[in-house]
């Protein structure tokens, strides 16, 4: 009776792993982006710095059912301000995200589909601040940390392959740290996104 109930249960787990089917697809983005650094130094007090920059994004992911899985490797342009009004400054964002997604059902109309997603990522990170009116040159700190995002958008089918996106995403790129400053640097962003599934 137990090996009857055992192979049983190996054939309902194989009748529906077969049945789950997994597509391919691969993203293209555009993004415009409201970067923001939050400085922090010992003796010097609390500093930010923010600005509008565009950048571009591109995820390969597996489709199963309503949910998605992909990994997505980002570049954005430099971020330029000025600290103190007068020390300009420049922000540099790279990285990748695992990024995780649920399309969410909606009937009618069948080609729009709204979804939510949320990621896990890590980022190349660098400021470069011109101290040339000190007398001194450029100084720059480059650093490396894991991050996050949250967002959710929607999704059109333009054909059974193609569907265009549009989302919003709030990210935590992470810290750029030194002996005695830390610089904190957070993104709101607006894609554009075209996506093929295989």
């Amino acid at each position: 009776m137990k090996k009857l109930l055992l192979l049983s249960a190996i054939a309902l787990v194989a009748t529906s792993a077969s049945a789950v089917e997994v597509k391919p697809y691969v993203e293209g983005k555009l993004n415009h982006n409201w970067l923001k650094a939050e400085y922090k130094e010992e003796g010097f007090g609390n500093e930010s710095f923010k600005d509008n920059v565009f950048g571009g994004a591109l995820e390969v992911g597996a489709k199963i059912d309503m949910f998605r899985v992909g990994l997505e490797g980002y570049y954005n342009d430099k971020m330029k301000d000025h600290l103190l009004g007068i020390v300009p400054v420049e922000g540099e964002t790279k990285g990748f995200f695992l990024n995780g997604y649920w399309d969410i059902p909606l009937g009618e109309p069948k080609n729009v589909k709204p979804y939510i997603g949320a990621g896990i990522g890590y980022s190349w990170l660098k400021e470069t601040a011109d101290l040339s009116i000190a007398g001194l040159g450029k100084e720059s700190i480059k650093d490396k940390d894991w991050g996050w995002n949250v967002g959710l958008g929607v999704g059109y089918a333009l054909t059974e392959n193609i569907d265009l996106t549009l989302g919003y995403r709030y990210e935590y790129l992470g810290k750029i740290k030194d002996t005695d400053s830390k610089t904190k640097i957070t993104n709101s962003k607006v894609s554009f996104g075209v996506r093929y599934t295989f």
